[in-house]
């Protein structure tokens, strides 16, 4: 949370985690739907500016359809699991990869979990050699 606060976000920390499991198989159909960028925002909107559980369905579906994805669609996949074994594949791949949390990136060769400092950000990408003012 200071990290957030460093750069000017305000967040609200949840006095619960949720389950993201249902939040990651409507992310794939709306990587399908081509909306996934506004999904992704919406999402991470409710959870971490507004303090919703993001595990509940009708916060996502309100989710969905402030993405501009269609609700039925995702009510339909969500009870068909249609996306559940793809979402469990990504996260046996990142476990084998050695990604534990969340949010991870990786760097050039660094895996950074968890949120970061920019300087931590700032010498992982300097580590590749880039030398482009990052400020």
């Amino acid at each position: 949370m200071e990290y957030a606060e460093e750069v000017g976000l305000k967040l609200l920390r949840p006095p619960f985690i949720p389950c993201s499991l249902p939040a990651l198989e409507a992310a794939e159909y709306a990587r399908e739907q081509g909306k996934f960028d506004q999904y992704h925002l919406a999402v991470f909107k409710a959870y971490w500016e507004e303090a919703k559980n993001i595990g509940f369905r009708d916060v996502l579906l309100q989710v969905a359809q402030d993405s501009g994805l269609d609700v039925k669609e995702v009510e339909s996949c969500l009870d068909s699991g249609r996306y559940a074994k793809l979402v469990k594949q990504h996260s046996e791949e990142a476990k084998q990869s050695g990604i534990g949390g969340i949010p991870s990136y990786i760097i050039g060769y660094h895996l950074l979990e968890g949120a970061q400092p920019y300087a931590v950000c700032r010498r992982a990408v300097e580590s590749m050699g880039i030398k482009r003012k990052l400020e």
